[in-house]
């Protein structure tokens, strides 16, 4: 059985591999960013490597990949969307990153145990709150893309029709 997380839908082979170029873009950014990252807590900042630091190079590689998307005339969004399990895991993993941060500044609340019931009720709190929004921007996302699709064919029914 297969899992689908994304439900990925390209127009022609042209647009899929500008996405790849741009991917592969991002990603050697991300790769230079995230070992500039690791010399510089190795170096300047007794060996400690802070997440802040490595939140940079996603911001400016997400940045670059809109950047060089419209330059190439590709159609950054597409219609693709995370299916409903997608969306799940997505909230799971928020949920997970939040929950840790919460466990380690309150583990004497808890009383150092992660079993407590108000830390397990607390992930189902926050696990209630995040789904709503996860499916939100999935949503807002889709639709984005259906709207960047629509005006790229007309863009390029335009561009026949001038012919």
């Amino acid at each position: 059985m297969k899992f689908k997380l994304i439900n990925n839908k390209v127009t022609d082979e042209r647009e899929k591999a500008l996405n790849n170029k741009v991917a592969a873009e991002c990603f050697y950014i991300m790769i230079a960013g995230t070992l500039v990252c690791i010399v510089y807590g190795s170096l300047f900042n007794n060996g400690v490597i802070s997440a802040d630091c490595l939140l940079y190079p996603l911001l400016i590689s997400s940045i670059w990949s809109i950047y060089r998307a419209e330059r190439l005339d590709v159609n950054a969004f597409g219609s693709s969307s995370i299916t409903v399990l997608g969306c799940l895991l997505a909230t799971g993993l928020i949920t997970l990153i939040i929950m840790m941060t919460n466990y380690r500044y309150n583990h004497g609340i808890y009383h150092n145990n992660p079993l407590d019931s108000r830390y397990l009720m607390t992930w189902s709190i926050t696990y209630i709150i995040y789904v709503p929004f996860v499916f939100l921007v999935n949503w807002a996302l889709t639709a984005l893309g259906r709207y960047e699709r629509r005006r790229l064919e007309k863009h390029l029914d335009d561009l026949e029709n001038e012919e």
